[in-house]
C-alpha cells in the first residue's frame, strides 16, 4: 500500500502555504476555491517547488527534510504527476510520450505497460499521431496515460478531466479508481466537480487561504459551495446566485429511475424568469437552486409555479 504524509511551510512571493496531513490508498479528493493553494501543495510534494521548512514522506521514506538537509529530486520521487496545463513532447507521437518515463523504470517497477494505458483510455487508434493533430480531451488522455505509464507510488492529478467529455470523464474516472485498488496506488485529486467528489466515502482536504490541514466530509463541502460560482454566473433583475445551465442539469416532473454518477436534488418551482432565448427557474429546496433552461425544453416540459421538479445535475465547473 501506498501513503504520503507532509507538514510544511512554503513561501511564494506574497503567497504562503501551511500543510500538514496525510493520504493512503486510493482517491483522496483535494478541494478549495481557486488560487488558495491546492496546485501550489501538488507542486511542493513533487518537488517543483522547496518547501521553507518540514517534511515530506512516502511510505516512511523521507524525500524531503529541512532538519535533516534531504531533497530528493523531483525526477526520483516516485511521483508521477498531471498538471492542469501538462505539455506533451511536441516531437514525440502519442505512444512516444506515454513510453518516455516507462522506458527508464527498473523492470520490478513495470506493473502496468504503455500498452495497457493505451486501451485503458481508449487511444490507441491514434498512437502515431502528434500533439498538434489531438483535441484538448485527447491531449488530457494522453497526459494520463503517460502518468499512469511512468508506475509511481504517489499519483497526483490537478483537475485531470476538465478537458474531457462528460461521457469519457464518467468512464476514466473509473478506470482511476480500478487501477488505484489494483495497483494499491495513492491517488492525489485535485477537482471542483460534484459529480467526482460526492463519490467518494473518503473526507477531503480543504484548502483555503493557504492552509491545508483540515479534512472535511462531503457534506460539509457541499455547504461550502453556496457562495460558489456554478457553471455561469447571470446576473438578472432580482435575481445574482449561483446556477446550473441546461448543458449540465436534467429535469424532470417525474422522479429519475437511474443513479448515474452525480447530484440529485428535488424541490418546488419558487418563480419563473423567462426572456428570448431562455428561462431561469428557481427551485426551493434543502437551499435555493436555480437552473436555466433553453426556452425549447422549458416549453416541452410545461412548468409552472408549485411545481414538483426532479433534479440530476451530471456535470458542474466551479470557476
Amino acid at each position: 500500500m501506498s501513503e504520503i504524509n507532509f507538514n510544511i511551510k512554503s513561501n511564494q512571493g506574497d503567497f504562503n502555504l501551511e500543510a500538514k496531513s496525510e493520504f493512503s490508498q486510493g482517491i483522496n479528493f483535494i478541494w478549495g476555491r481557486s488560487g488558495n493553494g491546492k496546485t501550489t501543495l501538488l507542486n511542493n510534494l513533487a518537488g517543483f517547488i522547496d518547501p521553507s521548512q518540514g517534511e515530506i514522506k512516502i511510505n516512511d521514506n523521507l524525500i524531503f527534510s529541512s532538519k535533516k538537509n534531504i531533497n530528493i529530486p523531483s525526477s526520483q520521487r516516485d511521483i508521477s504527476y498531471v498538471q492542469q496545463e501538462d505539455k506533451l513532447f511536441p516531437t514525440m507521437n502519442v505512444i512516444e510520450n506515454v513510453e518516455f518515463g516507462y522506458k527508464f523504470l527498473e523492470n520490478s517497477k513495470k506493473q502496468i505497460t504503455p500498452s495497457d494505458c493505451l486501451d485503458l483510455f481508449e487511444i490507441k487508434n491514434i498512437k502515431n499521431f502528434y500533439p498538434d493533430q489531438l483535441s484538448g480531451g485527447q491531449k488530457q488522455k494522453v497526459s494520463l496515460a503517460r502518468a499512469l505509464a511512468r508506475n509511481g507510488k504517489i499519483l497526483m492529478l490537478d483537475e485531470p478531466l476538465n478537458s474531457v467529455d462528460f461521457i469519457s470523464s464518467k468512464k476514466i474516472f473509473n478506470s482511476i479508481q480500478d487501477f488505484s485498488d489494483k495497483l494499491n496506488l495513492c491517488v492525489l485529486y485535485i477537482t471542483h466537480s460534484i459529480d467526482e467528489i460526492f463519490r467518494t466515502k473518503k473526507k477531503i482536504l480543504h484548502v483555503s487561504n493557504g492552509f491545508a490541514n483540515e479534512k472535511k466530509n462531503k457534506n460539509d463541502i457541499l455547504g461550502l459551495w453556496e457562495n460558489e460560482n456554478l457553471i455561469n454566473f447571470i446576473e438578472q433583475e432580482g435575481f445574482s446566485e449561483n446556477y446550473f445551465s441546461s448543458e449540465s442539469v436534467m429535469v424532470s416532473k417525474t422522479k429519475f429511475t437511474h443513479n448515474d454518477l452525480g447530484f440529485y436534488y428535488t424541490g418546488l418551482i419558487a418563480d419563473i424568469v423567462k426572456n428570448k432565448n431562455s428561462t431561469l427557474l428557481e427551485i426551493k429546496s434543502d437551499k435555493d437552486y436555480f437552473v436555466s433552461l433553453d426556452n425549447v425544453i422549458f416549453n416541452k416540459l410545461q412548468l409552472n409555479k408549485k411545481d414538483k421538479v426532479f433534479c440530476f445535475v451530471y456535470k458542474n465547473l466551479v470557476l
